[in-house]
Order: structure tokens, then sequence, then C-alpha cells
């Protein structure tokens, strides 16, 4: 596989339009030069052009490779790069998303979580811990503080071994504390508050690994930023490895659901050696259900020594492809090794054991074939979606808007170059017929803003109203079905009998409380995120819809206007092109939410549950205590101490349910509130500003400056040849940027 046609096709193209931009730039800023001539339209265009080349500039297409654990992700994305950049098979506590782009120079950027993000996440494992006292203070946890740490310490030490381990897996919440604990020394100097970030580069890169390598160190970590010096991929294009989706911790996936939200493309990587699981299946589910499934690649990595012959690859492959099926009709599927790609790049730089591998698989000519023509079709798909499907419409959207400007400047030379060749009388009625055009253009232009930001207010007040819905306690989507989860949840309380016995009540209230938020978060994430994405892209697509629809009446009579101008204005290729003009997409939301710095809030729900819960359960076993010990007075039926505590533990769990309905109604009121004005609102606010950016823009092409006017047609002789001469040359210019849009509009 050649990753160089990822780049040459894409940088070609952006390439090429930067250049377009950049000479339509440099022609305004000579004619702004001649104070005689420009006006304010030549300063707005100039500003524009400067808006087109850092869009371009900042774009940023995101390609998200997923999978389950030990699929090969990591491999294929260091694949790409040609060399072994990413740390392979890193462990599945922490959640780390490993961004990739190109650089000037080798690079690595460790983003580590704040104090406050790391103390939150003690907390929720500490909660309802049985060997945990909190201070009487009730301050919550700090780990920076040394009684804490020493608190934590004795609360770990006398954890019976039950709690260690649960079910043959050791429990992930006393992992996690565990981990933080150990790694504090070796992280809290890099830590502060201004600053959360480690920098790796030059001959330190390798460095970074040891912060996934190890769990004590990769547990205080957010993600992951490489800058590569390897001329194969475009700057533009971000290649994420991502945690397994089949991560122990619920929250994990939420937060690869908030990444892949921001994605543009998806590979998901399924291994040859264990064909699609069933961890596949409910992850892949779940990203149909978020509605981002259709731009996705599977790439099914071949285990060279895992395959006999071609004839077993093509028939896990052909698997592969039926139960897929079922989640995605017709998947687009590629069946390659990375591995084998990636030892091949590093060539003499390849260990020598690898080079051994590397032999030996060589010598499987009918494999390696059909890997190598399998990695030269993912190749091209990818190439394609990058350049065609995504940049391609971001860059026709750019092209469109020099054409507006280029168009504008050969109206605004023929206006002045037949005004130079009128006699006065000619020249007086042209330039009363543009002080009224310009009169007509300043009302609309006013109405226009009128119009958009009474359509602002009326937008959001539908699209409120649908949030309120969505989110409401009674009638909402969410909020109503994580409810209806959370009452009808049950235990067996028989399952805890023999836990009681061996395990006291503490231990095994744990348990339960566990269990059942393992099932919540577990809930959330592969059932209510996935809606609120879907419903998140709905509200986005209304926003764009609503405001699109708003602004081509405006077009249209601005299309009519410049028909009107053609009774003394010669320009059949700007009738032509009113004429014959189509709707077409006037905004990007993606482009829009990156410039206004909009985010989702996040998907992962930290329901904080509250502390009275555990305490009121063992209040209850005093009571039922209590009781017994009357009953045995009295000589009544004596009950067994099980029953008492399994009668406690069914309370407890109701008083667990109970205050965990409180906090999702709070959370979700929180997140309500967030995503309306926050999100919504302000996405709103940014589209209709772009929108009337892009209109004034246009009707820039169309008005005039009567000032600029007068002073050009009031020039006399040697002055008038050489105004003329300039404005030739001016039609000239323009002329060929509009030349090169039409091409460079066809081949995008």
């Amino acid at each position: 596989m050649n990753p160089a046609t990822i780049k040459e096709t894409y940088n070609s193209r952006k390439q090429e339009v930067l250049k377009i931009n950049e000479s339509l730039s440099s022609f305004l800023a000579g004619v702004l030069e001649r104070q005689d001539i420009s006006d304010g339209r030549f300063q707005e265009w100039h500003r524009a052009c400067a808006d087109i080349h850092q869009q371009i500039a900042d774009e940023v297409v995101r390609v998200a490779v997923i999978g389950t654990v030990k699929s090969g992700k990591s491999t294929l994305v260091n694949s790409l790069f040609r060399g072994d950049y990413v740390k392979r098979g890193a462990g599945i506590v922490t959640s780390i998303v490993t961004r990739i782009r190109r650089g000037d120079k080798l690079k690595a950027v460790v983003f580590f979580k704040s104090w406050d993000e790391i103390n939150a996440d003690i907390e929720q494992a500490l909660f309802m811990l049985p060997t945990w006292e909190r201070h009487p203070d009730n301050r919550p946890f700090d780990i920076r503080r040394e009684r804490d740490r020493r608190a934590l310490q004795s609360a770990l030490a006398g954890l019976s071994e039950d709690l260690l381990i649960t079910e043959g897996v050791r429990n992930t919440n006393i992992v996690l504390l565990s981990l933080y604990l150990k790694g504090y020394s070796l992280v809290r100097e890099r830590i502060a508050a201004d600053s959360m970030t480690a920098l790796f580069n030059g001959e330190s890169f390798g460095e970074h690994r040891a912060f996934v390598g190890d769990d004590a160190l990769a547990v205080y970590l957010k993600d992951i930023e490489l800058e590569i010096s390897d001329d194969t991929i475009d700057r533009s294009i971000e290649i994420a490895d991502c945690q397994g989706s089949d991560s122990p911790n619920p929250l994990h996936l939420a937060m690869i659901q908030d990444y892949l939200m921001r994605t543009h493309f998806i590979v998901y990587v399924v291994s040859s050696r264990t064909g699609l699981r069933q961890a596949d299946i409910r992850f892949l589910s779940m990203i149909k259900n978020m509605g981002i499934s259709e731009n996705m690649l599977f790439v099914v990595n071949i285990d060279f020594s895992e395959h006999e012959m071609l004839e077993d690859l093509l028939q896990v492959v052909g698997k592969v492809r039926e139960e897929l099926s079922l989640v995605r009709p017709e998947p687009d599927i590629y069946s390659f090794s990375a591995l084998y790609n990636l030892f091949r790049a590093q060539g003499d730089s390849l260990a020598k054991k690898d080079g051994l591998r590397l032999s030996q698989w060589e010598a499987e000519e009918e494999m390696v074939a059909f890997s190598d023509s399998e990695g030269e079709r993912f190749q091209t798909s990818l190439n394609m979606k990058l350049t065609r499907e995504r940049f391609g419409l971001l860059l026709k959207n750019h092209l469109e808007r020099m054409d507006v400007m280029a168009s504008g400047i050969d109206r605004w030379v023929r206006m002045n170059r037949e005004l130079l060749e009128k006699d006065s009388e000619g020249v007086s009625a042209v330039i009363e017929k543009m002080a009224y055009r310009q009169k007509r253009m300043e009302q609309i232009k006013s109405l226009i803003r009128k119009t958009l930001a009474g359509a602002k207010g009326d937008i959001m007040k539908e699209l409120r109203a649908d949030i309120d819905r969505f989110f409401n306690p009674q009638t909402g989507t969410v909020l109503g079905q994580t409810s209806v989860f959370v009452s009808q949840y049950s235990v067996s309380m028989e399952k805890y009998r023999d836990k009681l016995a061996t395990s006291g009540f503490s231990n095994t209230l744990y348990f339960l409380f566990q269990e059942f938020k393992q099932a919540l978060d577990g809930f959330m994430a592969e059932t209510i995120n996935p809606v609120i994405a879907r419903f998140t892209a709905d509200m986005e697509g209304r926003i764009q819809k609503s405001l699109e629809e708003i602004a081509w009446p405006f077009h249209a009579v601005a299309s009519d206007d410049i028909a009107e101008l053609k009774s003394f204005i010669e320009n059949p290729r700007a009738k032509k092109a009113a004429e014959g003009e189509k709707p077409r997409r006037l905004l990007d939301i993606e482009v829009l939410k990156r410039v206004a710095g909009l985010k989702l809030p996040s998907s992962a729900a930290s329901l904080q549950y509250y502390a009275k819960v555990r305490a009121e359960a063992v209040v209850l076993l005093g009571v039922y205590s209590v009781k017994k010990f009357i009953r045995k007075a009295f000589k009544k039926e004596p009950e067994q101490k099980q029953e008492e505590q399994l009668k406690a533990l069914e309370d407890g769990i109701k008083l667990i349910k109970r205050e965990t309905e409180k906090s999702i109604v709070f959370h979700f009121e929180n997140y309500r509130e967030n995503f309306k004005f926050q999100y919504v609102a302000k996405l709103i606010e940014a589209t209709a500003e772009n929108l009337h950016q892009l209109l004034m823009e246009q009707y820039q092409a169309y008005n005039t400056d009567i000032r600029s006017m007068e002073k050009i047609v009031q020039k006399k002789g040697k002055d008038r040849e050489d105004m003329l001469e300039f404005l030739g040359t001016m039609a000239d210019e323009a002329h060929t940027v509009q030349m090169e849009i039409e091409k460079s509009r066809e081949r995008v």
C-alpha cells in the first residue's frame, strides 16, 4: 500500500485553491494601493480572501480508527505513517485517544487531566467503598493533600480479597484508585493550573510511550497528539487511534463517542484472527444509532501467521462480510496486513527479529499479492472520501465565494470603462441610475440583517420547544427512557445470599451498587448517547435548512438587479450565471462549529450519587436488627440473620435508585440548558452571521460607490488614458482568476 496517494490529490487540490485565492488577494491589494479608485468593497473582499485562506489552512479532516482491543488499530495507523510511532498494545484501564498529524518535526504532546477531573474520578470510584471513611469536615477528596492520600492508602489496604477480585477479574474501581496513588509522585510536577501538557520532541519523542505503556501514568492522561515529519499525509488530515470499544468502563465508550461526533470518517478494524465479535456488533449497532455509519470503511487486518492459505482467509472475510451486513448493508471491506505494510515501509530500520518475520511472510506470494491489492483498493477509497466527499465540498464553497468577488470586480471594471467612454450627459444618466440602485441595495442589506435577526429568534423558539420536549421528565425521550431503566432495574437478592455470608453487609452493598452503576453507565453509553447524537444532527440540519431558505430570496433579488443593469453594462457572462444559477449549499455546519469553537456538551454522564445512600442503608440494617432482637425476646418465629440483611439490601437498592433518579433529572436539566444555550443558540448565531457575511460579499459585488465613480469619470487627458489602461489590466486579471476558478471547480 502506498500512503502517498492520500496526500497527492488532497494536497494538490487544496494548494490549487489556495494559489487562486492568493492571486485574487494580491490583485485586490494592488487595487487598494490606488486611492483614487478603490472603495470599501475592495477592502471587504481583501478581508474575505484572508478569511478563506485561514479556513482552508485550519480545516482538519478527522479520521477515527476504531475497533475492539487487539484488532490492530495502532498497527494500521503506524502503517499509514510508515513508522512505529503509536504505542501498540496499550492497556484497557484508561481511555486515551492518540491523534496524529503531519508536522515539521517529530513531536509528541501529552495532555493531562486537570486536578478537578482527577479528583472527580477518584470520588466516583470511592463511592460506597466499605473501608473508605470521609473526613469529618466532609471536604471533597483531593489527591494533592497528603492526608487524603494516606486515608486512601489505608482504605485500599483494608480491603478484603473478595473486593479486590470480583468474579475472577480485578475490580476496576480498585485498580483505578491504586493507579492514581501509584502515579501521583511521577506526574504531580507536570500538572499545573495553567499548563497541563508535556512536550517530547526530537530525540526525546519516544519517551511519550512511557505514559501510554504504564497504566499508573496513563490514568492521568486525557489524550495524546503526535506530529510526524512525514509528507505522506497532508497537514489537514488528523488520524486518531482510539481506545478499544470493549473497554470494561462504559465511560470510556462515552469518551470515544465524543470524538466520533467530531470525526468525518471512520475506519473500523477487525482482526482476521478473531473475526467479528459480539463487542463489535454492539459497537457497530451503537454507531448506526448515532447516525454516523455512512462514512465508514472496514478493514479486516490480516494476520499472515494465522492462515495456512488464501482460501482460509477468504472464508474468514466472507463470514465477516455476512455478519457485518446485519448492521451495515453492503459494507466496504478491505482485507490486508497492516503489520506487513509497516514492516515493509520501515526498510533497513526494521529490527532483526521483525526482518525475519517479514522474510517469512514474503514467501507467501499469493497471500501477499492479495494483501497488496486490497491495500491499494483501501487507499483509493480513503483518498476519494477525503478529497471528494469532504474536502472537495469545502473547496467548492470557497471557490464560489471567490467567483462572486472576481465577478464583482469584472462588473465594476466594465461599468467604469463604459462611463469613461460616454459623454457627460450619458455619464449623468448612468450615475443617477446607479445612485437609485445603490439606495435600493442599502435598503436590501438593511432588510437582510433585520430578517436574519428575526429569523434567529424564530428558529430558536421553535427548536427550544423541541429541545424541552426531548428532555422533558415525563414525555421526553432520553430522560424518560433513563428513568424507566432505573425504575425497572431489578436485582435478584438470592444472588447475594452467599456474598452476605462471606463478605458481610457493607461489602455486599458495594457489590450491588457497582453492578447497578455499571449497568446504568452502559445503558447511557449504548442507548442514550446515540439518541442524543441523532437529535443533535437533526437540530443542525434544521438550522442550516431554515437559514438557507431565508437567504435564497435575497440571492434571487440580487440576480434580478444584475439583469436590470444589463441595459447599460454589457456582461453576457453575468447574465448567463444569473439565469442558470440553482440553489446550492451555502453553509457548512462543520466549518462554522470549528470557527466558532463550538463543541457538543460531553455525553458522558457523571452521575453524582448522594453519600447518604450508604448511611441510610446501614441505618436500615440496624432497625431490622432491633426488630429481630424484639422478636426473639418475645419468642416469635426467629428470622435468619441473612434475611434481615437481604431486606436491608433490598431497601438499599431502592434508596440508590431513588437518589439516582434525582441525580439523572438534575444531570439532564443541566445538559438541556447547556445544549440549548451554549450549543444550539450559539450555532444559530454563528450560522446567521456567516450567512450575512456571504450575502454581503455578494451584494458588494452589485453595489457601487458613487463618489468613487465620480472621481473616475472626472479624469481628463493622460489621467483618463492611464485609468483606461489600468481598468483593462484589472479586467484581464479578473478574467484570468475567473478562468482558474472555473477550471478548479471542474477538477474539484
